[in-house]
């Protein structure tokens, strides 16, 4: 459990330390682009975001085929794609095209991470492992920006640091077990079995076992709706989870 939380929470740092870092490096954009303007500067911050909204609309729909742990890899891939990008870029074009595809990580990353926590983790202390990984996402943001006052005015560095976390989560979640409720799903219960198994401890196994018979029920269900009807539950049975969880958002 401890090795599954410190490598998908890297997730969390990756997130935090992408949207901090660029407010150091964007500073020393002149160094090597003199002729760079305020629309362009806004647009190498900005566009991240439009990737992150890419990223997050996408990712849900694709991790339900190919699992947890394929898109938490895609998205370290592209992180560490988009920081070489950032660091390499000889042109602004190519900045902006390296922060697009690092946003495309944060929306994927995100997202998925915590589905991956929520859905592994031992429901006693789920909420906690899901809190830690917002906390590594602040911690990332404040990471960022003392590293960022270190190594001025290299913002090349700066960007193509954001690279190493993230390959390291890939490599090290090559080695975790994917998720037992993505398992269930998908009629793999030997293994949706043994990951349990590995998980949790022998006295809340059974219990856990039981839980998630009654997540993966419910889940084929879900699956069974057509996108009309899930559109629709979103503004009837999950209104006030929606509206409390954007509201939170939006403050």
């Amino acid at each position: 459990m401890l090795r599954i939380v410190s490598t998908a929470a890297i997730g969390g740092f990756l997130v935090g330390s992408n949207v901090g870092v660029i407010s150091g490096a964007q500073l020393y954009f002149d160094n090597d682009f003199p002729d760079i303007t305020d629309v362009q500067r806004s647009q190498v911050v900005s566009l991240a975001l439009l990737g992150a909204a890419v990223g997050s609309l996408f990712s849900g729909t694709i991790s339900d085929k190919i699992g947890r742990k394929k898109v938490i890899m895609f998205a370290d891939f592209m992180f560490t794609l988009g920081a070489i990008v950032m660091a390499w870029s000889p042109t602004i074009t190519w900045l902006i095209v390296g922060r697009i595809l690092v946003g495309i990580g944060v929306g994927a990353s995100a997202q998925i991470v915590l589905v991956y926590l929520a859905e592994i983790s031992p429901v006693e202390i789920r909420g906690k492992l899901i809190a830690l990984n917002i906390a590594m996402a602040t911690i990332g943001q404040v990471f960022s920006v003392i590293l960022a006052y270190i190594i001025k005015p290299h913002w090349r560095i700066m960007l193509g640091l954001a690279g190493v976390p993230s390959i390291i989560q890939f490599i090290a979640i090559i080695f975790l077990p994917e998720s037992p409720r993505w398992l269930g799903k998908q009629g793999q219960d030997e293994r949706s079995r043994g990951v349990m198994q590995r998980v949790y401890k022998e006295e809340y196994l059974e219990k856990a076992v039981k839980y998630l018979e009654k997540e993966v029920e419910a889940l084929m269900v879900e699956t069974k709706m057509t996108e009309a009807e899930r559109l629709k539950s979103l503004f009837t049975t999950y209104a006030r989870c929606l509206g409390i969880g954007c509201a939170m958002q939006l403050w």
